[in-house]
């Protein structure tokens, strides 16, 4: 295998861990107690997991000039060079961040919960659509994605509150016993 097909793997293969860790983050703070504490750790290799991934990514685009490194097969020219890349790995660091802050927030940080909420749903959709975007490819890319969005969706029909930092549950309005 060329070093370039051996780095390809690399890209695929941290970019399904980053998805099924973020997947896991969610899935555990929609099991509520005492599984939600598992989250912090989980979300933050997550963001480990897509910082690693954003790295390979960006060698592997210098190593083959970009050619086909989005979807299509489309070039990196071809939907803007370097400063495309600049812009997605801000954006997605942005909403990762957004999601870690509101699992911090206290219960009286509204706003940076919905933002919270918010952003996982924006990168819940975007591993989603990459999976589903790829399933002509292999049918088994319909298996990552049905994973994100399963856990994404039982994390957002999830009422949450917050007691000193430590998450306790609601699940569709009802109290969990506690």
């Amino acid at each position: 295998m060329s070093s370039t097909a051996a780095l390809y793997q690399t890209v695929r293969l941290t970019a399904r861990i980053s998805a099924m860790l973020f997947a896991a983050a969610q899935a555990t703070q929609a099991l509520g107690p005492p599984a939600a504490r598992v989250w912090r750790p989980l979300y933050l290799s997550f963001m480990a997991a897509h910082a690693t991934h954003f790295t390979v990514v960006a060698r592997y685009a210098k190593i083959t000039g970009g050619r086909a490194l989005f979807p299509g097969p489309r070039n990196l020219n071809d939907v803007g060079g370097w400063p495309t890349v600049a812009a997605i790995y801000t954006l997605f660091s942005g909403l990762a961040a957004t999601g870690w802050a509101a699992g911090a927030a206290p219960a009286n940080s509204r706003r940076v919960r919905r933002a919270g909420r918010i952003a996982t749903g924006i990168i819940g959709a975007m591993f989603t659509g990459t999976y589903l975007g790829q399933v002509p490819r292999s049918g088994w890319n319909a298996v990552p994605a049905a994973i994100v969005a399963a856990a994404v969706l039982a994390k957002l029909l999830t009422r949450e509150k917050s007691l000193l930092g430590v998450q306790e549950f609601t699940h569709h309005g009802l109290p969990q016993d506690g």
